[in-house]
């Protein structure tokens, strides 16, 4: 009888406290959304923990959770929000790029929308990179773009290796005050170049 409801039906069921309800939700999206998560972060153990949180958060929040929009949109953005955190969480930088790179390689995942607010972030990033002082942004060039130790650049520049690290965190000081209000694509950029 369940299966017959459409999205909606289900969500007025789950907030009068109905078991199946939830039931139905849980068997209509688990294995889409585990997927999706699985893309992200290669672990199907935290595939499962994750997808198990959104519901656990769902259930727990059934008599006055509201969702607008698409019920499969809502789940699907839950779990990479989750996604994202644990990445932030669990992973070291070149394992965060891996992930990153997967993520954006799948159309299912990268919408439109994120790669209208990437291209923005990365507009917005390189203007405040290009007003840095002068010897900063060449510092956080090296360090950031071409990867280089903070030994390395003070060699290169010929000078102190505390001021290599001075330079590069007033650098992402600045360009943190600069991304504070983009949306969680933001967000996955910002830890790449905080990392």
């Amino acid at each position: 009888m369940y299966q017959h409801l459409t999205d909606e039906q289900l969500l007025d069921l789950l907030r009068k406290g109905d078991n199946q309800a939830f039931a139905e939700i849980y068997d209509r999206y688990w294995e889409q959304m585990s997927l999706y998560v699985l893309k992200v972060t290669r672990s199907p153990e935290d595939a499962c923990d994750i997808v198990q949180d959104v519901f656990v958060s769902i259930w727990k929040r059934r008599y006055e959770i509201n969702i607008s929009g698409s019920m499969k949109a809502y789940l699907l953005k839950s779990v990479r929000n989750l996604s994202i955190r644990y990445i932030e969480k669990n992973i070291n930088k070149q394992n965060f790029l891996n992930s990153l790179s997967v993520y954006y390689q799948h159309p299912d995942i990268l919408t439109a929308v994120n790669t209208l607010e990437l291209q923005e972030l990365e507009s917005r990033l390189a203007d405040v990179v290009a007003r840095l002082p002068h010897k900063m942004q060449e510092v956080y060039v090296l360090s950031r773009q071409e990867n280089l130790s903070h030994k390395e650049i003070a060699q290169r520049l010929g000078i102190a290796e505390t001021t290599v690290k001075k330079q590069v965190s007033n650098a992402l000081k600045l360009i943190r005050t600069e991304v504070s209000s983009a949306d969680i694509v933001a967000l996955i950029f910002l830890f790449f170049l905080i990392a």
